[in-house]
């Protein structure tokens, strides 16, 4: 079965022309040897196939001119790197590659990438999510992305960058003037890693996409962020998810969100405001005239909460979809938000799981609800 596998990789490198599209993954090894994927196929483990493909790569090196080159999950380690990078060296009209889900790439294998990533010069698409590469990876990079004047969409989620790794990211995220998707999740970068990003993202003049999710910022973070996204004007996606920014946060956060017109979608769960977060959030959304989708859920905002907000909803006239699950609303917040979803025209989904509404609660949404079906 191995064998046939090496075949076919050697088939599909003949039958290549230009441009090709490469993606080599579980799926792929499942037709390979005509078995269903189950993390070890039928004769042979994922490690063996994986190292298959590494030793057929370079044979692609000369016959084509590979844009999309996807190897996804496919137990990639730190020094199948060096054999990966003498493919990429050949590769001059590289535009997407994704490495993600690759656990033991690692800091090895961030350096001995990022030794090639300047060859690629239309580069748009970067995805290493979950390769652990650590704050020695973040700094290879750093020393190469700025030379990647076509990057447009990177994602480090889940590398455990820290806030060393956000420190050499920051260094050179003002030298990549096509970025428009940046995705830094779950590195814990904290406050002083908030702060170094926000120092460089003013100059990132077309960036649409920013997902700083549970990274450990809380409002000193929170509060370094809001001096730079009203430079952000193209900014149309903000996921802040998952922090601990609480009602101090939201607070130093509610006059920037005003200034950013383009924004449409907003993710604050899991922040811990509460009823104070709530209303300083409350005094600004009715000016964010492009926001079409709020995650608030999970926040605690309680009855008050819900109060504050209902003042102000009729206002986001743009606004389809509203996730308050998770708040502890209760009848009462649940009642105020009623009385005003009727004027809210353009909503499409509201959520309000795990809010204890109770039957009253209930009767009036779906009297509410029922009426702007008619």
């Amino acid at each position: 079965m191995l064998r046939r596998t090496s075949n076919r990789v050697k088939d599909l490198v003949d039958k290549m022309r230009l441009p090709a599209v490469v993606r080599l993954s579980r799926s792929f090894w499942g037709d390979a040897v005509g078995a269903r994927w189950n993390g070890a196929a039928r004769n042979g483990t994922a490690a063996e196939k994986q190292q298959i493909v590494m030793r057929q790569l370079p044979l692609m090196t000369g016959r084509c001119r590979i844009s999309t080159l996807e190897l996804p999950r496919c137990s990639m380690k730190g020094q199948d790197a060096e054999r990966l990078a003498g493919v990429l060296a050949h590769c001059p009209a590289l535009a997407h590659l994704d490495l993600s889900g690759n656990l033991n790439f690692g800091a090895e294998g961030a350096e001995k990438l990022a030794g090639v990533l300047a060859q690629c010069r239309v580069l748009v698409h970067l995805n290493l999510w979950n390769n652990r590469i650590g704050p020695a990876g973040a700094e290879s990079f750093a020393g190469v992305l700025g030379q990647c004047a076509a990057l447009a969409h990177i994602n480090l989620s889940g590398n455990e960058l820290g806030e060393a790794g956000a420190e050499s990211l920051a260094g050179v995220l003002g030298q990549c003037a096509a970025l428009a998707h940046l995705d830094i999740a779950g590195n814990q970068i904290g406050d002083p890693g908030a702060g170094s990003l926000a120092g460089v993202l003013g100059e990132c003049r077309v960036l649409t996409h920013l997902n700083l999710s549970s990274n450990g910022i809380a409002a000193e973070g929170a509060e370094s962020l809001a001096e730079v996204l009203g430079q952000l004007t193209a900014l149309a996606h903000l996921n802040l998810s998952g922090n601990g920014l609480g009602s101090a946060g939201a607070d130093r956060l509610a006059g920037a969100l005003a200034q950013c017109a383009a924004l449409t979608h907003l993710n604050l769960s899991g922040n811990g405001l509460g009823e104070a977060g709530a209303e300083s959030l409350a005094g600004v959304l009715g000016q964010c005239a492009a926001l079409a989708h709020l995650d608030l859920s999970k926040n605690d905002i309680g009855a008050p909460g819900a109060k504050r907000l209902a003042g102000v909803l009729a206002q986001c006239t743009a606004l389809t979809h509203l996730n308050l699950s998770y708040n502890h609303l209760c009848t009462p917040g649940v009642e105020k938000l009623a009385g005003v979803l009727a004027q809210c025209t353009a909503l499409t989904h509201l959520d309000l799981f795990d809010n204890r509404i109770g039957d009253s609660g209930a009767d009036r949404l779906a009297a509410v609800l029922g009426s702007a079906q008619r």
